[in-house]
């Protein structure tokens, strides 16, 4: 029986963003993410069959029959970089245990992929030298995000790296068990051989989704060649733009029994990738004449119109409260429109103290970006909600999930879902719990990029990407980057990145 410990330190980094990120949010539930939990409370991970990459690695472990040896998983929603006496705090958490826990025949690390701490320094490769150093020459097997910037350094420290293959990220617990199965086979004395390099330019987010193309080519396409070249892993990382950092952007990976089919199958990917390049650019419509076109497309008939509120997507690192969009579907008079998730605590606690059918009078949202301001009306609280409640949608179907005070407010005809936790519309129960039935809505508002498509998606009549000012900038070409590595490319076929001396 093999001896495997299992630990996670997951982020994504906005280096733009101005959301903090303290050390609390790691500790408690934050969004998308459970609690910190440690040794024996790992295992809940296995029973609660979350879709996240613990979940799965763990399940798969019990069938190949590891010993495994839990340390400490701990997650937060993505903001700006983590303070270096926070990461220093977490990573010291992990390597006590793991030096407790020698020897190992393995390691397990649940992390994302984009992660910086302190003065703009890259987490992943921190952890794995860290980790390294602790059990030297014991496999290493990491689970990635696939919106991961991965530095050369992570990829020659770790064993291998095995990325998501879905956006929306609803594969989380079978790269989990992706990763256990190949853990075994390193165990067992296969031979492995890897292949690393990064692509030459950045993929918006609005291009990134697995669901359709471009991206959908991509991973169709790492399929056949992993059976082509029988490979143990292959990877495509789509990258994450809001991160200045030289090593920002995709990449490709494969794993092999042998170095020359590793190579042959990288090099094949790569090329297919840049076949693809010019698809990879942006289409967004400015916000007020999105609201308009929603509008008329609403009075169709054919099923919700989904404004998309990509660059306010707190799945990202933005503060998911910005009322570009509420203030245009109230001025162009919407019918069944909803905006939702709008981060306010403030004005959710103000709604439970009036109570359901009451008026409140308040300033909503626009509190975190400098320059932005509030939305001041006169809103019939309809709903509210504060406690335990599940997911519903594949992303985190079962998942019992808690956003602390919510209402819906409505002006007019246009509803809003107020919440006092920072998350993004990924899930249609975020708006039934305060009695928004999504698909009965003419017009769905969603702060999101992408994650939306998984529950929303097959609901939506129309989708329109939005263009409204944030913490995110979607084009890469506008993002004033400062450290990102010399010739990068902006986005498909786009300008070339050149440092300022």
């Amino acid at each position: 029986m093999y001896r495997v410990g299992a630990a996670g330190l997951i982020h994504e980094t906005n280096t733009f963003s101005l959301t903090p990120t303290p050390l609390e949010r790691f500790i408690q539930a934050d969004g998308f993410y459970p609690e910190m939990r440690s040794g024996e409370e790992i295992f809940r991970f296995k029973q609660d069959r979350y879709n996240i990459a613990s979940s799965g690695f763990l399940e798969a472990a019990d069938r190949l029959g590891f010993e495994i040896v839990p340390l400490v998983w701990c997650g937060a929603e993505p903001s700006k970089p983590v303070s270096q006496e926070g990461f220093e705090y977490l990573i010291g958490l992990i390597l006590d245990m793991l030096k407790r826990s020698l020897p190992l025949d393995g390691l397990f690390l649940d992390l994302h992929g984009a992660m910086v701490y302190g003065d703009f320094q890259d987490g992943e490769t921190e952890i794995l030298k860290r980790v390294r150093q602790i059990v030297g020459d014991c496999p290493i097997v990491v689970s990635l995000d696939l919106h991961g910037n991965i530095a050369p350094e992570s990829f020659r420290l770790a064993t291998a790296m095995i990325g998501y293959r879905t956006y929306p990220h609803v594969d989380g617990f079978e790269n989990g068990e992706r990763c256990a199965v190949l853990m075994y086979k390193i165990l067992d004395g296969v031979p492995i051989y890897g292949a690393f390099r990064q692509l030459p330019f950045l993929m918006p987010s609005t291009t990134q989704p697995t669901t359709k193309e471009p991206a959908s080519l991509l991973y169709a396409y790492l399929e056949q060649v992993e059976k082509r070249f029988n490979l143990l892993s292959a990877t495509i990382m789509e990258g994450f733009p809001p991160s200045d950092m030289p090593d920002t952007g995709p990449s490709v990976f494969t794993y092999a029994s042998e170095q020359r089919a590793a190579e042959q199958a990288l090099e094949q990917l790569y090329e297919f990738i840049l076949s693809k390049e010019h698809l990879f650019t942006c289409d967004l419509v400015e916000w007020d004449e999105a609201v308009q076109r929603a509008i008329r497309l609403a009075k169709q008939g054919q099923g919700p119109v989904i404004l998309v509120d990509v660059q306010d997507n707190p799945g990202g690192g933005s503060p998911s409260d910005t009322i570009w969009l509420l203030e245009a579907l109230v001025r162009y008079r919407a019918e069944k429109a909803v905006v939702g998730l709008i981060y306010d605590p403030e004005v959710a606690s103000i709604a439970h103290q009036a109570g359901e059918g009451s008026w409140i009078e308040v300033d909503l949202g626009g509190k975190s970006l400098e320059g932005h301001y509030p939305f001041h009306g006169l809103f019939r609280v309809v709903k509210l909600w504060d406690g335990d409640f599940y997911g519903t949608g594949p992303m985190v179907k079962g998942r019992l999930l808690n956003f602390g005070k919510m209402a819906q407010l409505k002006i007019d005809d246009v509803r809003v879902v107020v919440s006092s936790v920072r998350m993004q519309a990924l899930d249609r129960s975020f708006f039934r719990v305060v009695g928004v039935e999504p698909e009965e809505m003419s017009i769905l508002a969603l702060k999101s990029a992408n994650h939306y498509r998984a529950d929303f998606g097959p609901i939506a009549g129309e989708i329109i990407n939005v263009e409204a000012p944030s913490a995110i900038i979607e084009d890469p070409s506008k993002i004033p980057y400062t450290r990102l590595r010399e010739g990068v490319r902006l986005k498909g076929l786009g300008p070339v990145f050149k440092r300022v001396s």
